[in-house]
């Protein structure tokens, strides 16, 4: 099975060293003229509205099918979709970013909804907000042809490891997404549901389920429709808005949960203190001397002899290194693991690697949840 995808991925790489990828204000500056609308005017359609603005390109308006008469964003009018304001003529020539982050299905919902209402030229933001996603310790959002060739190992390495052919599938489309900057045919599952029904044979199940980035527990609820009673829940949120409406979230559904522990902190390699940027969509820790100061623990400090059969990660990017602080746990208790890899591109082939060199006999499982490489997870079954 793998030969093929070895040699698909030889071909990228001999793509890349002989045609660098365009840079993010490039490939924004071919945006220029065009009128530009904005689908979603929440968390995510103001982070898109920055990110455009930030390459020179002014989105004219947002839409949204909650918006009301008058209402502005940002400076610019929001629009409910079927507005009169809009004409036929205009929304057949105007551009449209989708800025919510959606499964395939409900995203072709979405731009059947569009097309019918007149809007013939729409596109997933994440197309463009995919070419902010970094290498670790790279200054430069395209590295040189040296930085691929010292890691050249590590990629053919970890698409040996994949387990099935949609993971395989899955690990070419990002390599060459963010390899060449070109995000318009990535590969997206099928699969309805990330983390719980993403066609992964899962060993241990979610009776004792350890949530990474638990957010306010929307990852909790899910899985709640997926057994009827967790035994022991374990979460990590250090952003303290966040944990408030988890704890609150947890006492709702507390008939099927037997146990909760809730720690308001984030995971990391060291128990220690880092600041993390803020923001309504995600947060991460950052070395911006504004940032918020906040507590990290190492897990192998915060659970001993505790009993996981699933561990989520969703760490805007600190993956690695908290992998790197629960390596007792993944060792002596061998769960059912979920790592998001899509923060940093050579979390692709880092992430796996890392784990095989456990020496723990997982089999891995590549798939992603949205367009244009993101939200792509890593899953882990360990057959011993």
């Amino acid at each position: 099975m793998h030969r093929n995808y070895v040699s698909k991925l030889q071909k990228i790489l001999n793509e890349r060293e002989f045609h660098p990828p365009l840079s993010a204000k490039d490939a924004f500056e071919k945006l220029n003229n065009q009128q530009i609308l904005l689908y979603g005017a929440g968390a995510f359609g103001l982070e898109n509205y920055n990110l455009f603005t930030k390459y020179g390109i002014k989105p004219i308006a947002f839409l949204d099918r909650n918006a009301k008469t008058g209402d502005t964003k940002m400076g610019i009018p929001v629009y409910h979709p079927n507005d009169s304001d809009l004409t036929m003529d205009f929304r057949n020539k105007c551009l449209v970013f989708i800025t919510i982050s959606l499964p395939q299905d409900k995203m072709k919902l979405i731009k059947n909804d569009l097309y019918e209402l007149g809007y013939v030229n729409c596109r997933e933001a994440q197309t463009m907000t995919a070419r902010q996603v970094r290498f670790d310790d790279v200054a430069d959002e395209n590295p040189d042809n040296n930085y691929i060739k010292k890691n050249q190992e590590k990629i053919f390495r970890a698409i040996n490891l994949m387990a099935d052919e949609e993971s395989c599938e899955t690990y070419i489309s990002c390599i060459a997404g963010h390899l060449l900057r070109n995000y318009d045919d990535c590969v997206e599952t099928n699969f309805p549901v990330q983390y719980f029904d993403a066609g992964i044979p899962y060993k241990r199940g979610l009776s004792h389920f350890v949530d990474c980035g638990a957010y306010t527990g929307d990852s909790l609820q899910t899985a709640l429709q997926y057994c009827d009673f967790i035994e022991d829940y374990v979460a990590f949120e250090p952003i303290p808005s966040n944990f408030t409406e988890l704890s609150q979230n947890v006492d709702l559904l507390k008939q099927k949960i037997k146990r909760a522990w809730l720690f308001p902190c984030g995971v990391d390699e060291k128990t220690g203190m880092a600041k993390f940027s803020v923001s309504a969509s995600s947060s991460a820790i950052t070395d911006n001397a504004d940032g918020e100061l906040l507590q990290l623990v190492r897990l192998d400090d915060a659970l001993k002899g505790f009993n996981v059969t699933l561990l989520k990660m969703d760490i805007e990017g600190a993956e690695p290194a908290a992998l790197r602080g629960s390596q007792n746990l993944i060792t002596q208790q061998k769960p059912d693991l979920a790592i998001s890899v899509y923060h940093s591109v050579n979390h692709y082939w880092d992430i796996p690697c890392m784990l095989d060199d456990l020496k723990l006999e997982y089999r891995f499982y590549l798939r992603s949840h949205t367009p244009a490489t993101l939200e792509t997870i890593l899953y882990a079954v360990c057959n011993k």
